[in-house]
C-alpha cells in the first residue's frame, strides 16, 4: 500500500482540499474514482500486459487534463 499513499500524497500537495479514501483490497486493485468516473484502473488491466500502477506525476497529470 506504500504506493497508494505516494498517489494520495501527490494528489493532497497539489489538491490540497481534495478528499482522497483508500480502500484496501486484496489482489493488486488499484482505481483512482473521481467524481463517480473512472479517471486511472489498474484493475480494468489485471492479468494483461498493460497491467501496471502509475507512475510518478501521472494521476496528478490526468486530474488537471480533465480540467480538475
Amino acid at each position: 500500500m506504500p504506493r497508494a499513499f505516494r498517489v494520495k500524497d501527490e494528489i493532497l500537495s497539489v489538491y490540497p482540499n481534495a478528499k482522497v479514501s483508500l480502500s484496501p483490497k486484496m489482489g493488486g486493485f488499484f482505481d483512482v474514482v473521481v467524481n463517480e468516473k473512472i479517471l486511472f484502473s489498474k484493475t480494468e488491466k489485471i492479468g494483461t500486459t498493460t497491467e501496471r500502477f502509475p507512475e510518478s506525476g501521472e494521476i496528478v497529470s490526468l486530474l488537471q487534463k480533465a480540467g480538475f
